[in-house]
């Protein structure tokens, strides 16, 4: 199935609310995008824009749908990295187990799109929030989600909104494991059995499914050995597992194993592989960056997988970047200084400043952009780029950047464009930030 014929199923509409669509597209029915041939080369769109490389898309799809496949372990991505319905489709054409999603806003937007299996990498404490997932078990037989929990007073909430809502069906939940200077999730293992023993006492209104964790900020640990307290943290889960199932406190079914966020994936996979339990389990992965890839954060972390797993036969290839953004030349009020009309509003700057890739001049197709060009600062809706004297640039060209940490560049953007590779527009995702 085509990523055209993906998209088309999911309903666009396109206003003047949107950065950066052209009048042209405004209302224009989704199929008949591609046939404007729009072209960044030309000066199609008014910048900034985001766009997104299909080509690159899909293969990076591909890469990790044949990867885990290889493995044996399912994929449920984090949906907060784009929160687009286009992609969600694309995700799940590929294979994807389910949706992993962190907030009651983003399992909303999911719903209305149709998204049937969720884990919600999250506590849920809010009684609005409870309640909304509550109401579509009951009135959907066909959706699961699965909601982490971390204490005995987490579970009571949950219990307190069940006991009315007579939805004819557990909820079912996973308990999470954290650790020292993390985020959620239980630090030891008594914390682990004490909220295990409080679902099991439920009477039936929740059931435990899992355990689940995050290894993921661990990356950011970059003077100890990461990849050993990784490893440490993995093997905790396992632990808490194997314990729980011995005293016979999950529920019927699959047991679930999560973690693995866009780092170290293949690590999850090495110690989970090894749990051996009482009943049939399934290995969740949750990676979201993988889709779109980045040119900073990632792509160093990804160069570290590949060391990792070079002798891998599942190992298919490097992830491709996928997402840009472009802004214009605004001014060159000093020899060693570009003024690009894309800001912090634009792109996401808390893993880097986003590097400049890409240089077009309207009419002239893709220059080779200059050594030595990099932004320095950053304000809203500019960006201050260092030039070396010589660079030739002129105001109106077009300048293509790349980012760090995709998550914080999708929320700033409503409409993002689907581009070949030489930047004739395709399709449009959305988002729904």
């Amino acid at each position: 199935m085509s990523l055209e014929h993906i998209t088309h199923q999911v309903p666009l509409t396109l206003d003047r609310h949107m950065k950066g669509i052209p009048e042209e597209l405004v209302g224009l029915p989704r199929a008949a995008i591609a046939d404007l041939q729009l072209s960044l080369l030309n000066e199609d769109l008014p910048l900034p824009v985001a766009i997104l490389k299909s080509s690159a898309l899909a293969r990076n799809s591909q890469w990790m749908s044949h990867y885990l496949n290889a493995a044996g372990v399912s994929l449920a991505p984090h949906g907060k990295t784009t929160l687009s319905p286009e992609l969600f489709a694309l995700q799940q054409q590929d294979g994807c187990w389910g949706l992993t999603l962190a907030t009651f806003h983003q399992v909303r937007a999911a719903r209305q799109h149709g998204v049937q299996r969720i884990i919600l990498a999250n506590q849920a404490v809010g009684r609005q929030e409870i309640r909304y997932y509550l109401n579509q078990l009951r009135d959907d037989p066909n959706f699961d989600i699965y909601v982490y929990v971390d204490s005995v007073e987490g579970v009571q909430r949950l219990l307190d909104i069940a006991r009315t809502a007579a939805i004819g069906r557990p909820l079912e939940v996973l308990v999470e494991l954290g650790y020292a200077g993390g985020r959620t999730g239980c630090r030891t293992a008594d914390e682990v059995l004490a909220v295990a023993e409080a679902v099991t006492a439920s009477a039936g209104l929740i059931k435990l499914r899992g355990v689940s964790g995050f290894e993921g900020l661990y990356q950011s640990r970059v003077q100890e050995d990461r990849i050993a307290l990784v490893r440490t943290f993995l093997q905790r889960i396992a632990t808490a597992a194997r314990v729980l199932d011995e005293r016979r406190l999950f529920g019927e079914g699959e047991i679930l194993l999560t973690a693995g966020g866009s780092s170290y994936y293949d690590l999850v996979i090495e110690v989970f592989n090894a749990v051996t339990l009482s009943q049939p389990t399934r290995i969740v992965t949750r990676s979201g960056c993988y889709l779109t890839h980045d040119n900073g954060m990632y792509q160093t972390l990804h160069q570290e997988w590949l060391k990792r797993n070079r002798q891998s036969h599942r190992m298919p290839g490097p992830l491709e970047p996928a997402l840009e953004v472009w802004g214009q030349v605004l001014s060159l009020p000093e020899p060693e200084l570009m003024i690009v009309s894309v800001g912090k509003r634009d792109f996401g700057t808390d893993a880097g400043l986003p590097l400049p890739l890409r240089w077009i001049r309207p009419g002239s197709g893709v220059l080779t952009l200059p050594q030595g060009c990099a932004i320095h600062a950053t304000s809203d809706q500019h960006a201050h780029v260092k030039v070396p004297a010589d660079h030739g640039i002129q105001v109106g060209d077009c300048i293509g950047f790349g980012v760090s940490h995709p998550c914080t560049t999708f929320d700033k953007w409503q409409a993002i464009y689907l581009v070949t590779d030489d930047y004739v527009v395709e399709d449009v995702v959305q988002t729904m930030f």
